[in-house]
């Protein structure tokens, strides 16, 4: 960082220096460093201190009307929240030119044609019998008694098949987007903060998070239950029972070690302690995904819209910075916050409900097909936008989020 001076010439001897300018400080905070508390955590563990202590009571109308509105209250909050920390993706990535695309083709070109090319084969060959199709009855008989993969395969038709599959690899890639974006939380605010960690302890805490994805995974797929979306019937896989306690056993491993071995080392070392801040992101995905916290109503409806609400705070400070300095900055974000709420409305509930009834896709397959293929497109796809989006060595990252 240089300093300036200024000289003044001819100054008159009484004349006071001219100080130089303050150095900037370094950015501590996405928002504020109070909002940032309740944004990237802070706020879902009251709630769901709340719903906790609530819920022994909810033979009291007064309280237990209050958890079944959720279910309306979580949609009506999608379209401000959720359907914008999704779309703002897009923007983010694509906004970048054809050199950032051409160079993540695989995220960024390759999965998108590969979701949109089986939807296309479901619409046109929905009714056709999974029997009928070439090495998918011979590979459902082999591999049918593993992991209960056969209800998996069995259709009955292709376009059942083709949307459970996408569903089975929805529910496997969101636990790796959650960990990773909380994994990502913590190492902003430990820049923030200047709370320096090894890569050592970075590569431990990344894998310890990502045990909690292998978790949520395999507590999914126990049973081989059959799972409704909007009248879609589908089936997960039927793993052994004891992978349940397993993968627990795993989580309270990875976690014991991250307290022993990166905040305890960092302490007893230098008298390092992490902030609040970096460590409400950590607690609450504990807290969001383990089976022993969970409250059905929070983990299915709310759960998805706290996680949101971590994305945006860091939207939040990307776009913030970007704007500054620009002329019309409040228009402009009001335009980009508002087209962002359209834009997720459209592709969530207007179009796709428009396709479904001018189609007639219900009465035809007993599902609302554009309206669950959209779902699916962009909540596979955004868990791989993601993945190129978030790294410290982007310049742009560096540029907008870190400076």
């Amino acid at each position: 960082m240089s300093i300036t001076t200024v000289a003044v010439a001819d100054a008159p001897p009484s004349a006071l220096p001219v100080a130089a300018p303050a150095p900037v400080a370094a950015p501590r905070a996405l928002t504020t460093r109070f909002l940032d508390f309740w944004l990237l955590g802070g706020a879902s563990l009251l709630v769901w201190l709340v719903m906790m202590s609530l819920q022994g009571f909810r033979a009291s109308w007064a309280i237990d009307q209050h958890f079944k509105n959720l279910t309306y209250t979580a949609a009506s909050l999608s379209l401000l929240i959720n359907y914008p920390h999704f779309l703002v993706s897009y923007k983010l990535a694509y906004r970048r030119g054809r050199p950032f695309v051409l160079s993540h083709w695989y995220q960024l070109i390759a999965v998108p044609l590969a979701l949109l090319a089986i939807f296309v084969v479901a619409f046109a060959a929905y009714n056709v019998p999974v029997g009928q199709v070439p090495l998918v009855a011979p590979l459902a008989q082999a591999v049918g008694g593993w992991a209960g993969a056969g209800p998996v395969l069995s259709g009955p038709r292709l376009g059942d098949l083709l949307f459970t599959g996408v569903f089975n690899v929805m529910l496997l890639t969101v636990g790796w987007h959650y960990t990773k974006q909380v994994f990502g939380c913590m190492m902003v605010y430990g820049y923030f903060d200047g709370y320096k960690m090894t890569q050592a302890q970075r590569d431990l805490t990344k894998r310890a998070l990502l045990t909690i994805w292998v978790m949520n995974f395999v507590y999914t797929n126990i049973g081989g239950s059959q799972n409704v979306f909007s009248q879609f019937k589908y089936y997960s896989f039927d793993l052994p029972n004891i992978f349940g306690p397993l993968s627990q056993l795993l989580v309270l491993g990875g976690l014991g070690l991250v307290i022993w071995k990166v905040f305890y080392a960092n302490y007893r070392e230098r008298g390092a302690v992490p902030s609040v801040n970096m460590l409400v992101p950590f607690a609450a995905l504990y807290v969001w995904w383990m089976p022993q916290t969970r409250q059905y109503e929070f983990y299915f409806l709310l759960t998805p819209m706290f996680h949101s609400l971590q994305y945006l705070a860091f939207v939040y400070k990307m776009e913030d910075t970007r704007l500054r300095g620009e002329p019309h900055r409040e228009l402009k974000a009001t335009l980009l916050v508002s087209g962002l709420v359209l834009a997720g409305w459209l592709a969530f509930e207007l179009v796709p409900n428009t396709l479904d009834t001018a189609l007639g896709t219900f009465a035809a397959w007993n599902m609302f097909f554009f309206f669950t293929a959209a779902m699916l497109f962009i909540n596979v796809h955004h868990y791989f936008i993601d993945n190129v989006l978030w790294r410290f060595k982007d310049p742009e990252i560096r540029a907008y989020l870190l400076s």
